[in-house]
Order: structure tokens, then C-alpha cells, then sequence
């Protein structure tokens, strides 16, 4: 069961489900990080730090890439 509600067009569901699977091993293989913000009207929201979902709302888009900048 996915984390996050799903986007209401199944192709890009998928897509996304699979860019996230995608990013999660690069990232493992490669210690790279990454944001992933999508934002669509009416409502959709969909955001994911190093390949895994975010689904907490009380965090902001800020604070999700504030995670991964260079200190």
C-alpha cells in the first residue's frame, strides 16, 4: 500500500511509483540525495526525499530541500 494518496491519472501514478523506486536505489548506490516535489491543481501533492514519500504536512517544501543542501 502506497504512503500517499495516488495521482488520479493511473499512467502517472505509475510513472511516479517507478521514479521513486528508481531514485531510491541510485541514491543507495551512489549517496546522492534528491527532493521530489510535484504540486498540481486542484490539490494533488506529491513529495519524496531521497526516493522514500513525505507524507507529513507539517513540513514545508523548504524544509524537505533544506535537508539536502550542503552544510
Amino acid at each position: 500500500m502506497n504512503p500517499y494518496p495516488g495521482h488520479p491519472d493511473k499512467e502517472v501514478n505509475s510513472a511516479l511509483i517507478r521514479l521513486v523506486d528508481a531514485l531510491c536505489e541510485w541514491e543507495r548506490n551512489t549517496d546522492n540525495q534528491s527532493v521530489l516535489i510535484l504540486r498540481q491543481n486542484p490539490g494533488f501533492v506529491f513529495r519524496a526525499i531521497n526516493g522514500k514519500p513525505v507524507v507529513d504536512s507539517l513540513l514545508s517544501d523548504q524544509a524537505l530541500v533544506d535537508v539536502i543542501k550542503p552544510h
